[in-house]
């Protein structure tokens, strides 16, 4: 008996402690608030900022930026744009403050040139073979000339093995090629004998003026030791020039605010013009480029260049301007070509003029005349009325349609007879 109740005792020792256990257990289980909540934030009242989140003296707050700040928190923030997509509403293109005919130059350019162009002659990239058309645009019966060299790292030019330079019409590739010959001795259009600078010069015959007029495709190429044949492409305009010439009569004033220059022509053959060029100030200050376009007829014609006061005005630049770089040419409207003249390195000197006497004044356009055409207009005679309008006529041996409440007759069923 006395073993019964020390089992009993002990049973019940036992299940205190799992009891305990299991208590211990779910209070380190449960969930903890925080041991200090910040107290709620009351937004009526405004909290004096600290030190610590006053601005820096040295970078002040941007009023611009508060500001901005402001009308975000006041509206609706903007729907995210995707990338690669167009907002719902594009920006405002900028104003339009000049012609078209009139441009800002920002530096001196030359029209009828181009640049280099040049591919490596090895594969470690250390000599480059180089090509030039010394004039891009060709006015017969001026020369062709292309210059070609090979350069190293340095620019310093070598010695060519076994030059070749040949042309052929662009367009047609079945022309055959015209071999030109390639020259370091200071002959033809080669200006420095030795100078390791080749010229390929080609006074086109008759015949050959003939298959060249237009764009002309020009190759150069060098036999590398050891490498092969290397070839290079360049490109020139060969041109019997727009049939018309400056007279070197040039008048200039100041008209409805802007500078007009009035350049007299004789004009060989009628036809569509443009006129180019670029106004300096007296020091080659670089102002505008203008340009012109008209249809003028045979013998003495005019053609003037507007330069718009306000590029003047805004300069601030004074006269007398220098008209240069002036290209006469002539085109023609239905192929987009062209047939340019020399370029002219400088052409007039206007008046001593102030800029203060052009007009400030921004460029406003001509309104849009859209004319409407309908079927009296004089484009539409002699052509069929619109579709939906023509009185459809039955074909001959075509039986009319029935009218309505009217059966068609039945066609008898095909047996195969």
């Amino acid at each position: 008996m006395g073993n019964d109740a020390s089992t009993k005792r002990r049973g019940v020792g036992l299940g205190l402690i799992a009891v305990i256990a299991a208590l211990v257990l779910v209070a380190l289980l449960w969930p903890r608030a925080p041991e200090n909540p910040p107290p709620p934030e009351d937004t009526s009242v405004t909290r004096n900022p600290s030190p610590a989140d006053a601005p820096s003296p040295r970078a002040p707050p941007s009023p611009v930026r508060a500001s901005q700040s402001t009308v975000a928190a006041a509206e609706p923030p903007a729907p995210d744009v995707i990338p690669g997509t167009t907002p719902a509403v594009p920006p405002e293109a900028p104003p339009i403050e000049l012609p078209p005919t009139t441009q800002v130059l920002q530096e001196e350019f030359y029209p009828g040139t181009t640049d280099w162009e040049d591919v490596p002659v090895d594969e470690t990239h250390q000599y480059n073979l180089r090509i030039l058309p010394k004039r891009y645009n060709v006015v017969a019966p001026l020369p062709i000339s292309v210059l070609l060299e090979i350069t190293d790292r340095k620019g310093k030019r070598q010695t060519l093995p076994n030059p070749h330079v040949r042309v052929r019409p662009m367009e047609d590739s079945t022309r055959p090629w015209i071999e030109v010959p390639v020259k370091d001795d200071g002959s033809g259009d080669d200006e420095v004998a030795g100078d390791l600078q080749y010229t390929a010069t080609l006074q086109p015959t008759r015949e050959q003026k003939k298959l060249l007029y237009g764009r002309v495709l020009v190759e150069g190429s060098v036999d590398v030791p050891g490498v092969g044949t290397r070839t290079i492409p360049a490109t020139l305009l060969y041109t019997q020039g727009p049939r018309a010439k400056l007279t070197g009569r040039w008048k200039d004033s100041v008209r409805n605010g802007s500078l007009a220059l009035e350049a007299e022509l004789e004009v060989e053959e009628p036809g569509l013009f443009t006129l180019m060029a670029q106004v300096f100030g007296p020091h080659l200050e670089p102002i505008a480029w203008v340009k012109q376009t008209e249809k003028l007829g045979s013998g003495r014609g005019t053609l003037t260049l507007e330069v718009f006061g306000k590029v003047l005005h805004d300069m601030g630049v004074d006269g007398p301007y220098r008209v240069r770089q002036v290209l006469l040419s002539r085109d023609y409207e239905n192929s987009g070509d062209y047939d340019p003249g020399v370029t002219l390195e400088e052409a007039h000197q206007t008046k001593p003029y102030q800029a203060r006497e052009f007009s400030p004044a921004t460029y406003t356009p001509p309104p849009r005349v859209v004319e409407e055409v309908d079927a009296n207009h004089p484009s539409q005679r002699n052509k069929p009325p619109p579709e939906r309008t023509r009185v459809m006529e039955p074909a001959s041996g075509t039986p009319p349609a029935p009218s309505q409440g009217e059966t068609p007759p039945q066609q008898p069923p095909s047996l195969g007879h």
